[in-house]
């Protein structure tokens, strides 16, 4: 390996803001990837992206020229895919686009007569209508949501499960709007939160348990005890000091790169917890790092 003047061993990589802006690579990302490859320096990407599934974001990265396996890939709907498995949850209402849909195909096929034991959330406009929020209110407080559902007797209440709760995200052009901030998921989520008087599962960054899964991922990858790395030897790299390298990332005594891309303002580093080093992008990370 080149010389680490950093002394890191293994990296979590966000995607959006960091690699890439929509569907373009940020300044030299691509080759920054391909140069950790060459050094043997061990990654996870890590996607709180809920706008499609592993093979669509997996596909949209190869469109922009990165090289990524499955293995390689973290997101927040995988996370929550794996929570509702182990929760034993059958029939979650998926506020989400179809692609993303298709990441929960493997559950079991609900009978008829069950009602809906859990709501999740995912980022896409033509999904967060009033109805589709009102919908879920319903299915959270044990309401009717159809002529044909009664409430449920049972004292076990359906549960908000949301992939993050970031208010806002850096979003490409679109036809109505030039590229800047845009609303994120989290306040369709305090919207329910507070409705409901219930709080939410959060399962994706910046969560400790989002960092433990990616870090569990890196060891079968490449075959290592992470349990043998030292504190900071492992670094979370974002765009944002909140939900990319906030309190998960502090617990586990990551090291935090903030980098001056996608969501990142200059106000970003005015912050109660400041990123342990800041960088211009990714790439100049990279070369620093290598």
């Amino acid at each position: 390996m080149s010389k680490n003047p950093l002394k890191l061993k293994a990296l979590l990589i966000d995607l959006n803001g960091t690699l890439h802006l929509g569907s373009e690579p940020t300044k030299g990302a691509v080759q920054a990837i391909e140069k950790l490859r060459r050094c043997r320096i061990p990654f996870i990407f890590c996607s709180n992206s809920t706008k499609e599934s592993s093979s669509q974001l997996l596909s949209k990265l190869g469109e922009m020229g990165f090289k990524a396996e499955k293995e390689e890939l973290m997101t927040s709907l995988s996370a929550c895919k794996q929570l509702v498995e182990e929760k034993g949850f059958r029939r979650p209402f998926l506020i989400m686009s179809e692609s993303a849909k298709s990441e929960f195909t493997s559950l079991p096929s609900p009978t008829s007569e069950e009602s809906y034991d859990s709501v999740i959330l995912g980022l896409d406009s033509p999904s967060l209508s009033y109805d589709n929020l009102n919908k879920a209110f319903r299915i959270l407080k044990n309401e009717p949501i159809s002529d044909s559902h009664q409430p449920s007797n049972s004292d076990k209440k359906a549960v908000l499960i949301a992939p993050h709760k970031a208010s806002f995200q850096q979003s490409p052009p679109t036809s109505s709007l030039p590229a800047g901030l845009s609303l994120g998921i989290g306040p369709f989520v305090h919207l329910l939160e507070e409705a409901t008087g219930e709080g939410a599962l959060i399962v994706g960054k910046p969560t400790k348990s989002f960092f433990e899964l990616a870090i569990q991922r890196l060891g079968r990858n490449y075959g290592i005890d992470t349990r043998s790395l030292e504190k900071g030897e492992i670094a979370v790299v974002g765009d944002d000091t909140t939900n990319d390298l906030g309190d998960g990332a502090r617990e586990l005594g990551l090291k935090r790169i903030l980098v001056r891309t996608g969501k990142y303002r200059p106000e970003s580093e005015e912050t109660e917890y400041p990123p342990d080093k800041v960088y211009e992008n990714f790439a100049d990370f990279i070369d620093d790092l290598v």
